[in-house]
């Protein structure tokens, strides 16, 4: 139910409701990329920004130099590393869905310096909320009646969850710059997508009407861009801009991603002074990667990354 390719996940447990995919290429301005099962090496630096790529099925998590687009390690040892995200410090969150638990790293280290538990759930999705640090969290249900969003303090502790009535799965999560958190999930009362909305110093999840609404059965990828709510276009190479005003979205912008047949995975918006550059997990022809845009024009693509044979998801930590 969740994107074109099946996740091999969904395959092994009956009880998700949904699945998901990614892959990548370049621009002759930029510098040679590596062609897909070739990919180059080189050695962290401290001030290097690094694009972390996790690779579901493989259980690693690829480290990729920005913006040479050279693989220079890999994190391991994941049951299925499904979503990642940073926060302003340059710390990654990965969710190990398997395990039921959240690894945090420092930027550009290869071994976790906390492990936050979400053993009740399945964890798939993740955000940093820029005003408190707090680490949202979107799960997939095991035993429970419907999914949930873990909320971790600090990204410390044990989580405070919050549920919705109807949504079995939560898959993706974004806060924006104010400190509300946005989710999706799939309504079974209309077997279409929801956006949900937990608005900050709030205790309840409200839904949030989108115009014109996302269709389908598939749960996009969303993402806050800075401005406005950023939401992938199921099987298609596009991404929606929503102006998110109380409870309703409105659609201002459509960012068209050219040789992108779908954005298939978990999205990153990384901005240098006023420039904005997206990685996002796309796939063009049956083949795999993360392509890199200008944002939000779109268009051509500047690069594309191959190290990750199956990518999930893509995440930008900058060093601090």
């Amino acid at each position: 139910m969740l994107y074109s390719r099946t996740l091999t996940f969904c395959v092994a447990a009956a009880m998700f409701s949904g699945c998901g995919v990614l892959r990548q290429a370049q621009d002759d301005m930029q510098p040679p990329i590596a062609a897909p099962g070739e990919p180059s090496r080189a050695a962290v630096g401290k001030d290097q920004s690094l694009l972390y790529v996790s690779d579901e099925p493989a259980g690693d998590v690829y480290m990729v130099a920005l913006p040479s687009g050279r693989l220079v390690g890999k994190l391991t040892g994941f049951d299925y590393a499904a979503g990642d995200c940073t926060d302003q410090f340059g710390n990654v969150f990965v969710d190990n869905l398997g395990a039921g638990q959240v690894r945090a790293y420092a930027h550009g280290a290869k071994s976790a310096f906390r492990v936050l538990n979400d053993s009740s759930w399945e964890p798939v999705g993740c955000s940093v909320d820029p005003t408190t640090g707090n680490l949202a969290v979107s799960n997939i249900r095991t035993t429970q009646s419907e999914g949930s969003i873990a909320v971790y303090v600090k990204a410390k502790g044990a989580a405070h969850y919050y549920e919705y009535s109807g949504v079995y799965n939560f898959w993706y999560c974004a806060y924006d710059g104010d400190g509300n958190l946005f989710a999706d999930a799939i309504d079974y009362a209309s077997d279409n997508p929801i956006v949900l909305e937990l608005p900050r110093g709030r205790s309840k999840l409200r839904s949030v009407s989108l115009s014109p609404p996302i269709t389908g059965d598939v749960v996009p990828p969303l993402l806050w861009d800075g401005k406005r709510l950023a939401v992938a276009s199921p099987g298609s190479g596009v991404i929606y801009q929503y102006q998110i005003s109380g409870s309703t979205g409105t659609r201002v912008n459509v960012v068209k991603l050219q040789d992108a047949g779908e954005v298939s995975g978990p999205f990153w918006i990384a901005s240098t002074g006023t420039a904005q550059t997206l990685y996002a997990p796309i796939v063009e022809d049956s083949i795999e990667s993360v392509g890199v845009y200008r944002y939000p024009a779109g268009g051509k693509r500047l690069q594309n990354f191959y190290d990750a044979p199956l990518p999930f998801a893509a995440a930008v930590s900058m060093p601090k």
